[in-house]
């Protein structure tokens, strides 16, 4: 089991709970197992410094491990703390869908996101979760659940996903056990060129499989910001 000293702040209102970790990192703080929260974030982000929704209600936290030996240092972070995060609240009631590269989903629809970033041998991760705040159209929420209640089982899972990624979990069949898009007829970008196929899994990269007719390809991470899903594809 992997071992941090949580040392929990909670803030009111922060413009990111992930900037504010940054900067304490910066500035020399030992942040080894801190997790800096906040009740909403002004300036909320996601993948690639898109906008996340965080008003007062829901869950949003980010986590620092010092990585000496470089182990976090992984292109599939994120997707092991959603695999984390998918195996861990269940048992609490929370049935969670991962969806490529680094979304979780409740009944079919997002209700969470990761954010890693590694910096200065430290790793970051940030999860956020709706819980009772308000939430963009097609978006879910943990409704009646205890926010704070609902970032300690987040963490939980959290944890539970960094000892995935030390533990050498293989990580296509761990995903494929909550993978949303298993079966699903998507494009996005390769090579510079858009390519339809059915999304089949994804590599020990953490980069996503395509069957687009007899061939094969592969879809970098890079490509989440093209993808779309169209439908259920036949099996």
């Amino acid at each position: 089991m992997l071992e941090l000293p949580f040392n929990i702040e909670t803030f009111k209102r922060l413009d990111s709970t992930q900037d504010e970790m940054v900067r304490r990192l910066k500035a020399g703080q030992n942040v080894h197992g801190l997790v800096i929260r906040a009740e909403a974030q002004t300036q909320g982000r996601g993948t690639r410094g898109r906008d996340w929704q965080s008003g007062f209600g829901g869950s949003y936290q980010t986590l620092a491990v010092r990585d000496a030996a470089g182990v976090l240092k992984h292109s599939a972070s994120a997707i092991y703390v959603a695999l984390g995060l998918a195996e861990t609240l269940p048992e609490y009631g929370v049935q969670l869908g991962v969806k490529w590269p680094n979304d979780l989903h409740y009944r079919s629809k997002k209700v969470a996101g990761v954010l890693c970033e590694y910096r200065q041998s430290h790793l970051l991760a940030a999860v956020g979760i709706n819980v009772n705040n308000d939430v963009p159209p097609g978006s879910a929420r943990l409704r009646g659940l205890d926010t704070e209640g609902v970032s300690n089982m987040v963490l939980a899972g959290m944890q539970r996903g960094l000892e995935l990624l030390v533990g050498g979990a293989n990580l296509p069949e761990a995903f494929a056990r909550f993978d949303v898009l298993a079966g699903k007829l998507v494009s996005c970008e390769v090579d510079g060129q858009m390519v339809m196929g059915v999304a089949d899994g994804i590599d020990e990269r953490g980069c996503l499989r395509l069957k687009a007719g007899t061939a094969e390809r592969i879809c970098q991470s890079k490509a989440r910001t093209s993808l779309r899903v169209f439908q259920s594809a036949p099996r």
